[in-house]
Formats: C-alpha cells, structure tokens, sequence
C-alpha cells in the first residue's frame, strides 16, 4: 500500500508528519510521491485565510482524487465550521482532528489495511530517527493563551506534557543516534509543566544530561510571560555549549495599547527588560522574534514604538507579518481595520531594519570561534551548518565529514547572510 504525506504550515506540523511516516513505514507501508499512492494524507494548517485556500487547491490539484482515500488531519478540520465545508464532505475523505492526531497512525493504517486493531501502531517515543541534521523533540502542545489573533490556540486544544523522563530517555536515544543537536518544540513551548516540573527547571535538568552526553539543546519559540530570571540565567555564556546561545522571543508588537488588544498578557517594558537581562547573560546571545504590523487600530505611533524597541533589541532576523483578519478570533471584528497599502509600507519598513540589524549582528562574530552543526556537503570539500547562535557558516574540510558533526570554526569573513570560515 503506498502513501504520500503532504504537510502545510509549522515546523511543528512538519515534525507531526515526519513521526505518522516513520510510523506507517514501520507497519509496512510505502511513502511515495502523489502519482504512485493510492492514499493521501495532508497535515493542515488553518494560521490564515490564504492557509485555508491552500489546502483546497491542493485538493482540487490531486488528479484521480475521488479513486484515492484522502485523509485531512489536524488545524483545519478541528475548526468548528470545517464540518460544514461540502469540499471535504466525501466517502473518500477522512478527517482526523487534533484530538485524535496522537492516534493518527493507527486510523490511517485501520482504514487502509481494513483492520479493527485500534493498537497496532504503538505510539512511537518522543525520539525517531529524523531526515534533518537536528532531532526534534514534540515535548508540548496546546496553547490556553489565547491571543485576539490567533486561531490556533482554538483548534489545538488544552496543554499537553510530556512527561520528564520520557524527555531524558529520548534525549539519549537522539545521542545514541549521532544527533550532535536536540531542539525542543511545542505550540506554547515556555508553559510546559508538569506535577511539580515546570520549563525552566526541565531545562535546567536536560542541560545537565546534554553535559554529560556531549550534546546541545536548542529552545524553540518561548513567549515572554514564561522567562522568568531562572530562566534567563540558564543563557549565562558558560553554557553556550549545552545550551544554545540563541532565544526565539516573539514580540508582535511594541506598543502598550496593542499588546492589550492583541491580549498578549506583557507590556513594552517587560519585553525590554528581558532583552537587556538575556544580554547581560551573553552578550554574544541572538535574539529572533516574531513581530506583526497592521494590527487593527496601530497607528503610526504604534508602528514606531514596534520599530524602536527591535532596533533596541538588536535582532538577528525578524520573521515580519501583516495582520490578517481571520474568522473565530476576537480581532475579527474589531474596529478601525488598517488599509493593506499601510501593511505592506510598515512591513517594508521592519523589512529593511531586519536586514541591517542582522549584517551588524553576522559582522559582530568576525574573528570569533563558533561550534556548528553541519546540515549539508557542499561542493569542493565545503560545508554548510548552523552555529550555536543560529548563524549560517561555510567552511571547508581536507577530511571527510558528514551531517549532524558538530565543529568548532574560526569565523573569518561575512558575505550576503552567511559566515566562512576554518575548522579549528
């Protein structure tokens, strides 16, 4: 039985399909393209309006569709009005919603192999064996925020936690594997807790085993709200090599009157004072973000408070969005919407700070050494791999290397976002 896996929208949904994959192949069947497959299984995202349109597209582009079962998984159609969306309304089509996304594998291989084994597929460990040179590990999803904006905390469902010895016995199985790189991942990654373990101190705890083991641990996304000073400490620079020197900290906006609106639950002063408290801990420390313009009622005041306070923050990259309206959230409908023509000009705007701000942050590693994971060969004995401070490098090697090695180079010159050097 051959299967191809389509996969929208984030790393986290990437990492969810790369484990259904892993799964169904352990039980035998085969992942191909979409020409060969008598089935289709598509993670969704539903993030935005155009991520909806996506997905139907996709849909509608599948020759052959009503002869192949199709399964829709995740996002989309946990939506309260996916039910009602006659396009996915078919015999052929199944949907598997995020509640029962853990247990996807086993509907899936039920459907196609006509088994009423509901435990064939065990749930795989927190670690499988991944196509990229870094080991993703899921540790948490759900999100009980619930920003004004954002539709994903309403279809994910309630917090879920991994428990923390399954997280060291995974940690061991990515070392036992050759992984050099663990990055933890979740949805609202900073509100892991579990019994009386909560982020910082499972952090804290993983450090000590990477120490022992050799390895790195990379943090995805955090919100604000959850660096409290334990966990700022833990970027002090002694730690750079079990911990990486790189936080992702998502500001959406810098202005007090729309952080309210967007419910983000933290003001311009609390973001600022994290920054100057994780600089204090390594001032060699990259710093990357989130931040969203157009928000409705952001006015150009609004706009410069966001622009001044990343300029502050010396951002290493910006991912840089425009508001986009999206049925289900209270931003819906709020008043005072702004135009597109003053979302594109403001993004440009950020756009180019973002590109000044991240050639002073590569030209600041000149000289200096950084340990880098390698990710890919390149021609001429050149490799290409990801510092610690989630840097490009380029370095060329007499002896053979492979992916997931983890180097230490000499940084000797920057050029268009991507740093060269030797390998120590």
């Amino acid at each position: 039985m051959n299967i191809y896996i389509h996969t929208f929208g984030c790393k986290l949904n990437k990492y969810e399909s790369e484990k259904i994959s892993y799964e169904l192949t352990n039980l035998g069947l085969n992942i191909t393209d979409i020409k060969n497959a008598d089935a289709v299984a598509i993670n969704t995202c539903t993030v935005t309006k155009d991520s909806d349109k996506k997905l139907i597209l996709f849909l509608n582009s599948i020759a052959d569709i009503n002869s192949k079962t199709i399964f829709l998984i995740g996002c989309y159609v946990s939506k309260e009005d996916a039910k009602s969306n006659a396009e996915i309304q078919k015999e052929n089509i199944i949907l598997i919603n995020n509640d029962e996304k853990e247990n996807a594998t086993n509907i899936i291989y039920n459907k196609l192999i006509k088994s009423h084994d509901s435990n064939l597929a065990k749930t795989t460990a927190l670690f499988f064996p991944q196509e990229q040179s870094r080991a993703f590990l899921k540790i948490q999803d759900g999100c009980s925020v619930f920003c004004s904006y954002c539709i994903v905390s309403r279809v994910r469902g309630k917090n879920k936690n991994v428990p923390p010895n399954e997280i060291y016995q995974a940690v061991q199985k990515a070392k036992e594997n050759d992984y050099k790189e663990i990055v933890f991942t979740g949805l609202n990654l900073g509100s892991y807790n579990y019994e009386n373990t909560n982020f910082s101190y499972l952090v804290e705890s993983v450090m000590e085993l990477c120490a022992k083991l050799g390895v790195r641990l990379r943090l995805s996304s955090i919100e604000p709200i959850y660096f409290d000073k334990h966990l700022i400490s833990l970027f002090d620079e002694k730690n750079k090599k079990v911990l990486a020197p790189h936080a992702h900290i998502p500001l959406q906006s810098g202005s007090d009157k729309i952080l309210k609106l967007m419910n983000r639950r933290y003001d311009r002063k609390h973001f600022k004072n994290i920054i100057e408290e994780l600089y204090k801990q390594n001032e060699y420390l990259s710093i990357t973000t989130d931040v969203m313009v157009g928000f409705p009622d952001e006015d150009e005041n609004d706009f410069n408070d966001s622009y001044t306070l990343c300029e502050f923050s010396k951002m290493l990259k910006m991912h840089i969005f425009r508001y986009s309206k999206r049925e289900g959230t209270p931003a819906f409908n709020m008043e005072n919407q702004v135009a597109i023509r003053q979302k594109t000009k403001r993004a440009d705007i950020l756009n180019k700070l973002n590109n000044r701000l991240s050639e002073e942050k590569y030209k600041s590693f000149l000289g200096r050494k950084l340990d880098v994971v390698i990710e890919k060969e390149l021609d001429n004995s050149m490799y290409e791999g990801t510092a610690g401070e989630y840097l490009k490098v380029e370095f060329q090697n007499s002896v053979k290397l492979h992916k997931k090695m983890l180097v230490s180079v000499k940084i000797d010159e920057y050029k268009n976002k991507i740093l060269t050097g030797s390998v120590i």
